[in-house]
């Protein structure tokens, strides 16, 4: 007869490789969609200055600023097969 420890493992093991199998089917439900949208992206500024480091003695480190304009289509755009 089972002991209550292996009763208790036996369903654990049962429950984790349902998860697995769970898990396995939404990756596969999801891996496969089309993800790419019409992006445009353009910089406008791009400075970098000398500045202070402050993590050793008297080293000086490059610091980079960029701004940049992003445009993209975020609506869904899902194509129905009839």
């Amino acid at each position: 007869m089972n002991t209550v420890l292996s009763r208790a493992n036996s369903l654990f093991a049962f429950s984790l490789s349902v998860m697995a199998a769970l898990t396995f089917g939404c990756f596969i439900t999801t891996a496969f969609k089309d993800r790419s949208i019409p992006v445009d992206i353009r910089v406008s500024k791009v400075m970098i200055k000398n500045v202070d480091d402050f993590t050793g003695p008297r080293e000086r480190s490059d610091l980079g600023f960029v701004t940049f304009d992003s445009e993209n289509t975020t609506t869904n755009q899902t194509k129905r097969k009839r």
